[in-house]
């Protein structure tokens, strides 16, 4: 049987996030803003209070049906409602830690949040903030499937798609119509990553049909036209 995208509903959680820090174990990104581990309990209790109130949020997950497994998620942010309240809130910091703890993920993740709030924030758009698959499925169609579920809706609506890239996805990106944006860059600084060198995090955009080959840059240039039909 397939793989297949269903909601992910709430007793979902914890399967949902056994297969994201899987996937992202070794990524030093993950060590910066869980520096003393991630307490499991804790991260549930929270996930699951944002993903009651988060009405912007449609996290999915893909399950293998032949042994009914979660093996891959992703979380979907729809900003498409009319009203100047329907924007993108930038989270302010990494809150749940201190001290230098903080100053090094806020290193990370303030000019990640800045970008986006300059680039879309107040214009309607499609986010994917996290996406992850489990790594003995990786390479078997799972991450095209939870892309493919999130460019749907983002045709029907008009929006454009924005993520922040990793090396290992920039193929599968490229692959789904994303293009990397060059007018704008995001730097991880070596000394903060603790890597061998500066991480240039690349800045995709995926804009749909009814842009009628539009870039992004062209698009803002036109003052964010409407672009649903």
């Amino acid at each position: 049987m397939p793989l297949v995208i269903l909601p992910a509903q709430i007793c979902d959680i914890e399967a949902v996030y056994d297969v994201y820090f899987k996937a992202f174990e070794h990524q030093p990104v993950l060590q910066i803003l869980f520096p003393e581990g991630v307490d499991r309990k804790v991260h549930t209790e929270v996930t699951t209070h944002l993903w009651s109130n988060n009405t912007h949020g449609y996290p999915i997950k893909c399950v293998d049906t032949d042994t009914g497994k979660i093996v891959g998620m992703a979380c979907w942010d729809m900003f498409w409602k009319p009203g100047a309240e329907d924007v993108w809130p930038n989270p302010g910091g990494a809150v749940w830690l201190d001290g230098k703890h903080r100053e090094t993920a806020d290193a990370i993740l303030v000019p990640i949040w800045n970008m986006h709030e300059k680039l879309f924030g107040k214009q309607k758009h499609i986010y994917l903030p996290t996406i992850a698959v489990h790594p003995d499925y990786q390479r078997r169609g799972a991450g095209r499937l939870l892309m493919r579920w999130g460019i749907a809706v983002a045709e029907s609506l008009g929006l454009p798609i924005y993520l922040e890239s990793t090396g290992p996805g920039n193929s599968l990106y490229q692959a789904m119509g994303f293009d990397k944006l060059t007018h704008a860059q995001i730097i991880h600084k070596a000394e903060v990553t603790g890597s061998s060198e500066d991480t240039e995090i690349p800045l995709m955009v995926r804009m749909p049909s009814k842009a009628k080959e539009m870039t992004f840059e062209e698009w803002a240039e036109k003052g964010y036209p409407d672009m649903y039909e």
